[in-house]
């Protein structure tokens, strides 16, 4: 298979959907048939759209689910509930037959409040993107706008948040919870997002070929619509992407074409090709330690693809010439598959998520001396960092929810808390901030 997601996405993807459970002759085990929706309370902004699924529990005939809302809105043969324009409620109800049935409730809500600090996680499975609260990370809203969401970035400035949806981006306005979305490029299939200067975001197409587009520049236009304004040439299956610090340059690892390249890019969206250096296997994450002018990258080499040659590992590069820095360093064993990183320049500290092991592994700069271990939920993805509240954010892909730590004391800040299905990136909203994560 020429295209690979990392190995914890295809396990979890074959699996199919819902839960299903049937008897067990030997044990003498049975459940009785029910049916649960997902999810159980939900809130989603005034105007938009909420994805609701089942769980399927017990031996249960081949059925067809029929959805209905009680209150206003609508919601199709899918389970899509469209919110109407004004806060509210409703219940929504999902019938397998022969009285086997449940329901659940939704709040149609208003924006948060324009000084509200915000954690928006897009989720995988259904495209939907949940707004928490920073402050106490309760559940603000949600809204799906369908496909699979996969990176996410935010512009403090304009309020905006951008995020890929397979072949499109979207643009949401935080103030009004509205989106407007690019037009579609066939073939692409987009994976992380990075915010660069004068308002440009990059995205990257891990479907794409070596020598071939692989790296999309947009910016909004007046209405606030995503518009494609250049493309850049990269390496094979182009997958992590960070910026540099002023923005003005980034950086793009090649999963499959095994390399890591720097870019530039000026005032017209325009891209220059600055340096290339060849990584181990798998390269995914990237960082940058702007204050020691390193590029982070974690290789999730598997086992899968090379056995038991498989190196999974974090490698260094200056941010500058991409000439290697020392040789490979271990983040855990060889199932610990190093996913995401994050740096806190500040604090001196790398955090390196391992989506095998279910933890993060955190180093001490520049000496890379390991210093913790932090346990998260299954399957951590893309670790963000916020420098104003020195927290650093996981999104636990197949635990349906995101651990917050410290980065000074390393401490839990707050019980994991619930997000969409399948989240992978993370990004923060911060009222005071002049920029944006």
């Amino acid at each position: 298979m020429k295209k690979m997601l990392a190995a914890w996405v295809i396990l979890a993807l074959a699996g199919g959907g819902g839960l299903m459970c049937s008897s067990s002759r030997g044990n003498a085990v049975d459940f009785s048939p029910r049916i649960s929706i997902l999810p159980k309370s939900a809130k989603v902004f005034a105007g938009n759209s909420l994805q609701f699924h089942t769980t399927l529990i017990g031996e249960l005939g081949p059925s067809n689910v029929r959805w209905s809302v009680v209150g206003p809105g609508s919601i199709d043969s899918n389970g899509l509930y469209r919110a109407v324009d004004v806060p509210t409620s409703a219940a929504i109800v999902a019938n397998a037959g022969n009285g086997i049935a449940d329901s659940a409730s939704v709040s149609i809500v208003s924006p948060p409040l324009h000084n509200e600090p915000l954690v928006l996680s897009t989720c995988y499975s259904d495209g939907t993107v949940n707004v928490n609260s920073a402050r106490n990370f309760a559940l603000s809203g949600a809204l799906s706008v369908g496909g699979r969401a996969a990176g996410i970035a935010v512009d403090s400035s304009s309020k905006r948040a951008v995020f890929a949806v397979e072949s499109q981006i979207v643009a949401i306005d935080l103030r009004s919870m509205h989106w407007r979305v690019s037009a579609p490029l066939p073939g692409v299939r987009f994976s992380e997002i990075a915010r660069l200067g004068w308002g440009y975001v990059a995205a990257t197409d891990n479907n794409a070929d070596a020598g071939h587009p692989g790296v999309r520049i947009y910016r909004m236009n007046p209405l606030g619509v995503p518009v494609l304004v250049s493309s850049v040439i990269a390496g094979e299956t182009p997958e992590g992407i960070a910026a540099s610090p002023d923005g003005r340059g980034f950086y793009v690892s090649n999963i499959n074409g095994n390399s890591l390249m720097r870019f530039a890019i000026d005032a017209t969206g325009r891209t220059t090709l600055l340096a290339t250096a060849k990584t181990a296997a798998r390269p995914f994450g990237v960082a940058v330690d702007p204050l020691r002018h390193v590029v982070f990258v974690a290789d999730n080499d598997t086992s899968v693809v090379n056995g038991a040659r498989a190196r999974p590992g974090l490698e260094r590069f200056d941010s500058r010439s991409l000439r290697r820095i020392g040789g490979m360093i271990s983040t855990g064993s060889k199932s610990s598959l190093p996913l995401g990183v994050a740096v806190d320049p500040t604090t001196a500290r790398l955090f390196v998520t391992n989506e095998g092991a279910g933890n993060v592994a955190v180093f001490a700069l520049p000496q890379m001396r390991r210093v913790a271990t932090l346990p998260t939920g299954l399957t951590p993805w893309l670790p963000t960092f916020d420098p104003l509240t020195h927290r650093l954010y996981l999104p636990n892909a197949r635990a349906d929810s995101v651990s917050v730590y410290n980065t000074r004391t390393l401490r839990s800040v707050v019980p994991d808390f619930a997000t969409c299905s399948y989240p992978t990136s993370v990004a923060v909203f911060d009222a005071a901030s002049p920029g944006g994560k």
